[in-house]
């Protein structure tokens, strides 16, 4: 083989090679820098990340959980959740979202959410508060703390709220305030 293609060959091999591992460098790189870090200082019995549960009753869909993280704890049968989203099916067709920094869901039934918590429904519904609970015997959601309503026109403040699922009904507890706009 002649002196200048066995450089020309040495040369395209250098290259490749420098091209390929640049590729599979940056591939791998990519790779751990999606891949989320789990929880490592915790007792936590499980550690997920980038949950989805589905809670069913007969032949649909009850309640939808997704949460960033989850901290499973076998002894309690209690699962910490952060930012996390419940989306609640009513018996009627209506789609009922909870949105929340901080939960928890106790023996798969029963949910509490913290920390800038935001409920909006199909229906048009907005309900702020900092903190919310989910009984899942009674389908109930309901909280002791400031609350604030909204609906197309409407405010509502006040402190404390039950909503009832099952009954489809809203009840304001204490020291209620209303704007009706226009």
């Amino acid at each position: 083989m002649r002196p200048g293609k066995l450089v020309m060959l040495l040369l395209m091999g250098l290259i490749l090679s420098t091209v390929g591992g640049y590729l599979l460098l940056h591939m791998r790189q990519a790779e751990q820098s999606t891949v989320p870090e789990l929880e490592t200082n915790t007792d936590a019995d499980l550690c997920l990340n980038e949950i989805h549960y589905v809670e069913t009753k007969g032949n649909g869909k009850e309640w939808e959980l997704r949460a960033k993280c989850a901290e499973h704890f076998l002894r309690d049968d209690i699962t910490l959740l952060h930012d996390m989203k419940v989306t609640f099916f009513a018996d009627d067709g209506r789609v009922i979202i909870m949105r929340g920094d901080k939960g928890s869901v106790k023996k798969r039934k029963d949910i509490e959410v913290t920390g800038n918590v935001v409920i909006t429904s199909s229906d048009g519904y907005r309900i702020v508060t900092e903190s919310l609970r989910y009984d899942g015997v009674k389908r109930q959601i309901s909280t002791e703390d400031p609350v604030v309503i909204e609906r197309q026109g409407m405010r509502l403040r006040g402190v404390g709220v039950l909503v009832d699922l099952g009954e489809e009904k809203l009840y304001l507890q204490k020291n209620v305030q209303t704007v009706i706009e226009g």
